[in-house]
């Protein structure tokens, strides 16, 4: 490589990632209705992590310009500003902008990830005082149509007895069915993880959304076919819906509550055929495979030119 002309591929390569950014919310809803829910939670996780990682590094590196261009800091490792501005015809100014952006979300993300550890610590503490009748299944003196999981070391099941009272004796089995699905497939983890990214890039934040929604079908999808009858399913997660339609606290941090989801595209979910469709799954793989190409090619690319604007 030369250090003759600006790298105009370099740039195009480092817009990928933020396009793809900006095309993930219509992902996210294609690959949301289109695919199997375990296979869109696992794919949209990816993505969402794809998008926060792949944008941050370069805004890290936007950077790492910006100071190699700084006259106070340029001398200090002989850099040649003119140089690397030739080769990178990124403004000062932008650059900066750049650095500036990565510190904020970087910090964003921080903040977010210690108000999860410290929610998760005070969920499990509740959960480890809360009595355990077989199966992680915790029962609370309530009237109100309560149910939700708590993952980590104390797992439970938490229902109240106002939401037993409701539902009949299949229904109970599809909700209990539902929320075991949540432990057993430790939803939460890809929940929080998409959490992270868009605390990360608020681009990803549909795709923590269609995130949420896709551990949900994929609860109802298991507790379908534990039940063997997704009418069953259907008719219970209606019923929990309207009985919880009063505001009430939302379930403690780090828990799945198995109500709160989007609850007419679920139900539709159910009394249609599961989806099954091989080219959502091929685009939004192609996606994440080109978008990671991409912003290694540029980190290699930019990396190279400044090691020639070196001395």
């Amino acid at each position: 490589m030369t250090a003759a002309g600006p790298q105009w591929p370099a740039l195009t390569m480092a817009a990928v990632p933020f396009a793809l950014g900006a095309l993930s919310a219509r992902l996210s809803r294609r690959a949301g209705a289109r695919l199997a829910p375990a296979a869109a939670t696992v794919l949209l996780t990816a993505l969402a992590l794809t998008v926060a990682l792949s944008t941050g590094l370069l805004l890290c590196l936007a950077a790492v310009i910006a100071l190699a261009e700084a006259p106070g800091l340029s001398g200090l490792d002989h850099w040649s500003p003119s140089a690397l501005r030739a080769g990178v015809p990124v403004p000062p100014a932008v650059a900066a902008a750049g650095g500036l952006a990565a510190a904020l979300l970087l910090a964003s993300a921080g903040l977010h990830l210690v108000r999860v550890v410290r929610e998760a610590r005070r969920a499990s503490a509740v959960a480890a005082a809360l009595p355990e009748l077989g199966g992680a299944l915790s029962v609370i003196e309530d009237d109100a149509a309560i149910a939700y999981t708590i993952p980590g070391r104390h797992r439970r099941i938490v229902v109240s007895t106002g939401m037993l009272k409701l539902l009949p004796a299949a229904q109970r089995r599809a909700l209990l069915a539902h929320e075991g699905s949540h432990l057993r497939h430790r939803h939460h983890r890809y929940v929080q993880l998409g959490r992270l990214a868009a605390a990360a890039n608020p681009f990803v934040r549909p795709v923590s959304r269609a995130i949420d929604l896709a551990v949900e079908r994929w609860a109802d999808e298991s507790a379908a076919a534990e039940v063997g009858d997704r009418r069953t399913v259907a008719r219970a997660l209606a019923a929990a819906a309207l009985a919880s339609a009063a505001p009430r606290p939302a379930p403690l941090g780090g828990s799945l509550g198995g109500a709160r989801g989007d609850i007419g595209r679920r139900v539709d979910s159910l009394l249609r055929p599961p989806a099954r469709h091989r080219l959502a799954w091929a685009v939004v793989a192609v996606g994440i495979v080109v978008c990671w190409t991409s912003t290694f090619a540029a980190i290699e690319h930019i990396h190279a030119l400044m090691e020639l604007a070196e001395g």
